[in-house]
């Protein structure tokens, strides 16, 4: 039966899609604009929409039996579902090889059973002026029994499942318009068909806060238009809610949840330093900032303070009542967490009748004091999640920097945390934070204790900070620090077997983000290949609610479990996903000139 099913490819969409009266040839508010596109292999009539309320349209292709469906889209991408779906999914442009020109995407979107199925596509749950959507033909591909035996193998599979995915769940408020909690479940059905094993959801209760200097919204002119958006639509569901259904729904798809906070989540520098960003914590709490060694205080909040440590373990004890397998406490946002403020200072005072402000952050007793407090913050959440949820073990996962050496100068003694049972799983993000102390900041006598008017003077008018942060690279070298000593793994393969060791010692799972967010297939594969080569088994996926509707990278992102396939296949370009050139756009010829007189 299934070799007498035909393929089926639509590209007049006016004539397939319902109803017509949401059409226009014109872009008007409400409308879907009809759209003449000529490619490289055929003419068709898109569907576009922008800055538009244009309602859903459906599609009813009468088709029994399973397909692969195939997306051509252009420009923003869509949104889309099957009638039997939980909800929409959104579909997105990936990076392209490709230069010059514009191109229609095809993409294989899934693989279903389309008996009584329709297809329905949607403008409404992307928040106005956000992003163009552009549907500009569907192909359907009748699989035979062999290839459904495969897709349902492939899809009970957990040997391949090694990916931790981080979504967090900002952008649902940024960037879309969800209007009912079946909505949030894309959230999870965005990582459907893939090698997900742990799912981790932002705390999202941490940017929606009450802080506004009136009233009224729109008194203000926000920064973006996605943060005014927030603002006017905070309160429109209710955050825990909306924790427990994601945790709740993603347990049920088979996947670990986990619920993340960032350890800095204290607010926004400028322009974004007000409204929802500012957090109610920083006016509970004024006294409770960092402070530099020279008494300069900073923005950031101390975990040296009880206060601090309290109300975060409180955060993470809220976030386990979602259900959820984890708490993750993100490292690589916020720093720094302690420095030279009075609980700092006493307590070096009382252990070496010294205090520590001429000394650098990794002088030896200075930097485990700041370890130390970091443990105890670490036992205390431990502490608390024993005893709210004696039912289950709530495991605390830490997305730390770099390096072992990177994540411990921040204050973060993995070795420790693992050794005491205080951490699950880390996910290795690709940043490095160190103080960079390379001006005329040091007293006579050469014993490395800094002067600190010197010091101030440096921090006012030296061209940089005295920091050093950098993040999203491939491999960072070690550098020279003050003391001329060498800091930081040697090697791609030096790195991994550090955080490999730790794994081997306590049984702590190690993942290994793989940055820039967006990139080629090819680029994709070639980084997650070095990480394995050099001894990897696992991967982190920062910002995966970017990179999961990018569905033509996510072909190759979403599926480097398969490391058996990923050396020896093309990133699925031909078969999986494509692009075709558009040769006229609106009637307009594109395919040499840009049609741009007077532009």
């Amino acid at each position: 039966m299934s070799n007498e099913r035909k393929e089926l490819f639509i590209c007049d969409l006016d004539r397939a899609f319902g109803p017509e009266s949401a059409m226009s040839p014109y872009m008007l508010k409400d409308k879907w604009r009809v759209l003449p596109v000529s490619t490289s292999e055929y003419s068709a009539h898109a569907l576009f929409a922008s800055c538009s309320d244009a309602p859903d349209m459906t599609f009813d292709p009468g088709l029994t039996g399973w397909y692969r469906i195939y997306l051509h889209f252009a420009s923003g991408g869509i949104d889309l579902k099957l009638s039997s779906d939980p909800c929409f999914l959104p579909v997105r442009p990936s990076p392209s090889e490709k230069r010059g020109g514009m191109y229609v995407t095809e993409v294989l979107w899934r693989c279903a059973d389309m008996t009584g199925e329709s297809l329905t596509v949607s403008m409404s749950r992307e928040g106005a002026g956000y992003a163009p959507s552009m549907l500009v033909a569907l192909r359907f591909v009748p699989m035979t029994g062999d290839e459904v035996a495969g897709w349902r193998y492939e899809e009970t599979r957990t040997d391949t499942r090694n990916i931790y995915a981080t979504d967090d769940m900002h952008n649902v408020y940024f960037y879309k318009n969800y209007t009912c909690m079946s909505d949030w479940l894309a959230v999870v059905e965005n990582y459907a068909h893939s090698d997900v094993e742990w799912i981790s959801v932002e705390q999202i209760r941490n940017f929606v806060c009450d802080r506004l200097p009136a009233d009224d919204p729109d008194l203000f002119a926000f920064p973006r238009e996605g943060d005014m958006r927030v603002q006017k639509t905070k309160d429109r569901f209710d955050c825990r809610e909306v924790l427990r259904t994601v945790v709740e729904h993603g347990k049920k798809r088979g996947f670990k949840m986990s619920v993340s906070l960032r350890m800095g989540a204290w607010g926004m520098p400028f322009p974004y330093d007000q409204y929802y960003f500012d957090s109610d914590i920083m006016a509970r709490y004024p006294g409770c900032r960092t402070v530099d060694r020279n008494g300069d205080e900073i923005y950031a909040l101390s975990y040296a303070w009880p206060e601090i440590r309290d109300h975060m373990v409180g955060e993470l004890v809220e976030m386990a009542r979602s259900g959820c397998d984890a708490v993750t406490l993100i490292a690589h946002r916020g720093i720094p967490y302690l420095l030279y403020e009075k609980p700092v200072a006493d307590r070096f005072f009382g252990m070496y009748g010294e205090y520590p402000y001429e000394l650098p952050l990794d002088e030896p007793r200075l930097h485990r004091l700041h370890c130390s407090i970091m443990t105890e913050f670490f036992r205390a959440a431990r502490r608390a999640l024993d005893e709210n949820f004696p039912e289950r073990h709530v495991q605390i996962h830490l997305r730390g920097l770099f390096s072992v050496f990177d994540t411990d100068y921040i204050g973060l003694d993995v070795e420790e945390l693992a050794r005491e049972g205080l951490i699950d799983a880390v996910i290795s993000y690709p940043q490095r934070h160190y103080e960079k102390l390379d001006g005329d900041i040091w007293q006579e006598g050469g014993d490395w204790r800094i002067d600190l008017r010197k010091y101030s003077d440096y921090c006012r008018e030296n061209a940089g900070r005295p920091t050093c942060h950098t993040g999203d690279f491939d491999f960072a070298p070690p550098y020279k620090n003050y003391r001329g000593e060498i800091c930081g793994p040697a090697s791609q393969k030096e790195r991994i077997a550090e955080w490999n060791e730790l794994e081997r010692r306590y049984g702590v799972k190690i993942y290994y983000e793989i940055l820039p967010r967006l990139m080629t297939n090819r680029e994709f594969r070639r980084r997650a290949l070095d990480l394995y080569d050099s001894g990897a088994e696992r991967i982190g996926l920062w910002d995966t609610y970017g990179r999961a509707p990018a569905k033509a990278m996510w072909t190759t992102a979403g599926r480097i479990g398969h490391k058996d396939r990923l050396r020896d296949t093309d990133p699925g370009e031909g078969e999986l996903w494509r692009t075709l050139r558009v040769l006229k756009i609106g009637g307009r010829d594109v395919s040499r000139y840009d049609p741009m007189w007077g532009g």
